[in-house]
């Protein structure tokens, strides 16, 4: 039990000290730095718990027990900080601590109308307790349930909003995360149901507590590795100040819809640069880069392309590729590049994505379409 608390203690200041020292550090890993330390110190209570359950400390055991109703809202801030597409500001999200504060501050108000009592580390509040006390074990249920939901809401907009932004999706793509949430929403309810197995004595509390202890450095671990490699995703987060004033358009375009000989101006422009200049053979290119090249504004290029071209940024500079990409493999040129090799030169930057999109375009394998030749 001691070894896998001792353990995760040390992987969450481990990691938290590789992110400390990270070369170019953002607001999210700042974020996961504090959630490791917060996670550190709810091992810490499950040490003290196990190890001197006579012991009353009540500071302490007031902090461990609502220690959740922080690392919970952190989860949810850390995706935020990733995956939205503005500064991330604290005070914005300050509200998401009155759980904390109120659960906290309850505790301490009751302090006097009920005892702690430790059967076999299993710790127990008796007495006379408002419900939101004598329910604590269903409201840190409820809260540790809402948080992973809504950051998973906010991962599944992502998804959508960067096919419309990027040509790529590597390293962008949070699967790595959204799978994380839902094990580590598996892994509470499995902690949740063996404490109290071990409560009820249905099995060794010893085995339920090394079982909480396991999945907490499990968390860690993962969460951990992966935040460490994580990069920002959306790093024009701060308004740009054009050097001149643009000219104010004619009323005509005051909406949103763009006039049709603007919009035909507009297709011919794009369609001649990614002829001519092949931006899409840059593997990072994305919308607000070609906007730039072409003097366009993102919302009137995001809007050409859906509308004119029936497809979003994604599709469309992937469909460039994919014609780079059987176009070169007629090239002799090309005869010894392996076709990851020729998918390199054509602005792929990984073979699961090449193969998918090449599939999806033209509903065979990159090698069966050589074959087919």
């Amino acid at each position: 039990m001691n070894i896998a608390i001792y353990l995760g203690i040390f992987m969450a200041a481990f990691l938290g000290l590789l992110l400390s020292v990270k070369k170019t550090r953002e607001t999210h890993d700042y974020i996961l730095i504090t959630w490791l330390l917060f996670s550190a110190g709810n091992l810490l209570f499950f040490y003290h718990d196990f190890n001197y359950p006579g012991t009353q400390n009540l500071t302490l055991e007031l902090l461990g027990g609502t220690l959740p109703f922080l690392t919970a809202p952190l989860l949810y801030f850390y995706v935020c900080a990733l995956v939205v597409p503005r500064q991330f500001n604290l005070y914005r999200y300050l509200y998401h601590f009155i759980p904390f504060v109120f659960m906290y501050a309850a505790m301490l108000y009751h302090a006097e109308e009920y005892s702690t009592v430790v059967d076999k580390g299993f710790i127990q509040m008796t007495g006379s307790l408002p419900f939101y006390l004598a329910y604590y074990g269903l409201i840190l249920a409820f809260f540790s349930f809402l948080y992973p939901m809504l950051s998973l809401y906010l991962l599944f907009r992502h998804r959508n909003r960067i096919k419309s932004e990027f040509s790529y999706l590597e390293k962008i793509n949070m699967n790595w995360l959204r799978y994380w949430i839902i094990l580590s929403m598996i892994g509470f309810w499995f902690s949740f149901a063996i404490i109290w197995a071990g409560s009820f004595q249905w099995i060794d509390f010893l085995t339920s507590f090394q079982g909480v202890a396991g999945a907490v450095v499990l968390n860690i671990s993962v969460i951990g590795f992966y935040g460490v490699k994580q990069t920002t995703i959306f790093t024009n987060l701060q308004p740009q100040l054009p050097s001149e004033p643009a000219p104010p358009k004619p009323e005509r375009y005051a909406s949103s819809k763009l006039a049709k000989e603007e919009a035909l101006e507009m297709v011919d422009k794009l369609r001649t640069y990614m002829e001519e200049e092949k931006p899409y053979l840059d593997s990072q290119l994305n919308l607000e880069s070609l906007a730039s090249a072409l003097s366009m504004t993102k919302h009137d290029l995001s809007q050409i392309i859906n509308d004119q071209f029936q497809t979003n940024f994604f599709g469309f500079v992937n469909d460039y590729r994919v014609a780079a990409f059987k176009e070169n493999l007629k090239d002799k040129k090309y005869e010894h590049y392996t076709l990851l090799g020729i998918a390199m030169e054509t602005g792929f930057n990984s073979k699961s994505s090449f193969n998918s999109i090449f599939k999806k375009a033209e509903g065979m394998t990159p090698s069966e379409y050589k074959k087919s030749l």
